[in-house]
């Protein structure tokens, strides 16, 4: 009969030292590879951007500069991630440059109602099916679920939420996609320094779709004909502290509303890993349901109140309040035009004289709620809307605030 015997490796006299160190579990002085810096350079940002993932939490600050004869309009971000839990929360405000043209205004924070409207500070909560967003002075968040499309504006409150982090719109969204990377030692605490380039179209990615599409016609996935540069800074376990990045050449569309920005240029701050969780908003605050809130103006019955921030970029689309509490605007009348499209001279000439004729003969309750007395907005369908559905309506109203 054959015995069959097992022999523990490590048990059996073996002759090659090789082996031998093997089985004892390696020198004492060997230590295992950095989980950034021990990978190859090209493949240390994906694996820094882990890192910074793996710390759980951090805080973030990001301004986002277009520079432009006017002077500079910039946009600061700034809040605390959980990137295990996918919830944030932060703002996002505006300075913009005195004379910036307002086509150019439009584009960059999206076609707004009413005078010389910039959205105030705007506070945004994300979990993971929800996103609540605050708009200055407003009493209330706006809560969005799921995927909100109405009126078109799923899109741009979706660009709130990250893939890489909760909240949207940073550098560590697209700091994955860097090529052509080259590393030196950072100037202290053992970090790193890497210079790297960005394709056109995973560049755009930071922005929101339809700013994205002003901004350059280049967007071959593959293409490097306007390629973006990118600095990203680490701290010695690898973790994210820094990034900056060059959009300046993505400016090249012909045509475009940004024609007069020279210039482009985001810088992003990553700090306090590991510390507190992101507070999300209390229970206790007043929170409305963005499927019934947000509508159409148009849809805004004669002597109702709407705030005219809805976080969406989106023209013509207002939260519904009840007028008894603060409110931006009071809709006062609206009118209908036949089904034919006159042109946009034409037609922008009827809903003024529609609406004048309607401010004289509208309740005095009404119109004296105007910032300016004898002062009146109105919306009109373009083209593409008019006589879509229903008859084109023209909507008029006041601005209260």
């Amino acid at each position: 009969m054959i015995r069959r015997h097992l022999i523990p490796l490590c048990a059996a006299v073996l002759s090659a030292t090789l082996l031998m160190t093997a089985c004892a579990g390696g020198s004492a002085d060997d230590k295992p590879a950095h989980p950034v810096f021990g990978v190859p350079v090209e493949q240390q940002p994906r694996q820094a951007l882990l890192a910074t993932q793996a710390a759980r939490t951090a805080s973030f600050t990001q301004t986002l500069t277009f520079t432009s004869p006017s002077g500079d309009t910039v946009q600061k971000t700034s809040g605390r991630l959980d990137f295990p839990g996918g919830r944030a929360v932060g703002s996002i405000d505006w300075a913009l440059a005195e004379g910036l043209p307002d086509e150019a205004q439009d584009v960059l924070l999206g076609v707004r109602l009413g005078e010389d409207r910039s959205p105030a500070l705007t506070r945004v909560a994300v979990e993971p099916d929800t996103i609540r967003l605050r708009a200055g002075e407003a009493g209330y968040w706006l809560r969005y679920e799921g995927s909100f499309d109405a009126f078109g504006t799923g899109a741009a409150v979706d660009s709130l939420r990250g893939t890489e982090s909760a909240f949207g719109g940073t550098l560590l969204e697209i700091l994955s996609g860097a090529q052509k990377v080259k590393e030196s030692p950072a100037a202290k605490k053992g970090g790193r320094t890497y210079l790297a380039r960005l394709t056109a179209f995973n560049a755009l990615r930071l922005f929101p779709k339809d700013l994205g599409s002003e901004l350059t016609a280049d967007i071959d996935p593959n293409g490097t004909e306007t390629p973006v540069a990118l600095t990203l800074s680490t701290d010695a376990k690898g973790r994210i502290t820094g990034a900056e990045a060059d959009f300046s050449a993505l400016l090249d569309k012909k045509d475009s509303a940004l024609d007069g920005v020279t210039g482009l240029r985001a810088v992003l701050k990553v700090s306090g890993f590991g510390k507190s969780a992101p507070v999300m908003p209390a229970a206790s605050e007043r929170t409305l349901d963005a499927k019934g809130a947000v509508t159409a103006i148009g849809e805004v019955k004669k002597g109702g109140c709407a705030d005219l921030t809805t976080g969406t970029r989106t023209l013509d689309v207002v939260v519904s309040v009840p007028c008894a509490q603060p409110h931006e605007a009071r809709v006062f009348a609206h009118a209908r035009f036949d089904a034919a499209y006159p042109g946009n001279k034409k037609a922008k000439r009827m809903a003024g004289d529609a609406c004048r004729d309607a401010y004289r003969s509208a309740p005095a309750a009404w119109t004296r709620e105007g910032t300016e007395k004898g002062h009146f907005w109105y919306t009109w369908p373009g083209e593409a809307r008019w006589g879509v559905g229903t008859d084109p309506v023209v909507t008029c109203y006041v601005e209260t605030r």
